[in-house]
């Protein structure tokens, strides 16, 4: 299979999960990945949509450079063209003047809670890739330093956190939604695609591993993954939760 049919497949399911909330009128706050997983939204059809839909991104790029950010990359994907069409509502992340990371953290989680508080009875999506490295959103492997690691990424209520990834990753200033959110996810399109993620997708799903080493071993306490992948020993869908 390749990945443009896995990633067909993984917009169908998708389409099939906004279909059916829309369709009970539960108001929905769909959250995306940048970089590959970006390739599922190609193939979500505009009736999947409605004004009763939200959307975001999982995590952000913060830079002054708009080329960068993810809310921009997800801008140029015909999903969102469709979604403005539609009468959906946003939740745009992109650099404002001026605006730190820890700034915009701060509006990000406002936006995130204050959709909770306004449909309580809302279903959170998303679609959650993975890197070489076995990270997820922007939450990159820290095996060195578990302390810190469960200080960023873990603790309580804490839904959305700004940091320095430094050498980690080309894009280190990542403003990101964290584990604590994660967990709380109603359901996650897990789209994994390439040779190079082979040995991180095998520690996703080993008996003995880290959230540390391989911050993407969070889907197995998610509420409810779906995982697409080409790869061979994972080729059809699993569900966890």
């Amino acid at each position: 299979m390749t990945a443009t049919e896995v990633a067909a497949r993984a917009a169908q399911e998708l389409s099939h999960k906004l279909f059916t909330l829309t369709h009970q009128s539960i108001p929905i706050l769909l959250l995306v990945s940048g970089g590959s997983a970006l390739h599922v939204l190609d193939n979500i059809p505009i009736q999947a949509l409605s004004s009763n839909l939200t959307i975001g991104v999982l995590d952000e790029r913060h830079s002054p450079d708009s080329s960068i950010n993810n809310f921009t990359q997800f801008m140029g994907t015909q999903l969102y063209s469709n979604a403005r069409h539609s009468g959906c509502h946003f939740i745009d992340t992109r650099y404002q003047l001026n605006e730190s990371a820890r700034q915009l953290a701060d509006r990000f989680a406002t936006a995130l809670h204050n959709w909770k508080k306004h449909c309580p009875t809302g279903q959170v999506v998303i679609t959650q890739g993975m890197g070489i490295d076995g990270h997820t959103a922007g939450i990159m492997p820290f095996p060195e330093d578990l302390a810190e690691f469960e200080h960023l990424f873990n603790q309580k209520d804490i839904w959305v956190i700004a940091y320095d990834a430094g050498s980690k990753n080309p894009y280190p200033i990542r403003v990101t939604t964290t584990l604590s959110f994660l967990k709380q996810v109603d359901f996650s399109i897990f789209y994994v695609c390439g040779v190079e993620k082979k040995l991180a997708l095998t520690k996703v799903y080993a008996a003995e591993e880290t959230l540390a080493a391989t911050p993407a071993r969070v889907v197995r306490e998610m509420k409810s993954v779906k995982l697409f992948s080409d790869l061979s020993s994972f080729i059809h869908h699993s569900e966890s939760g």
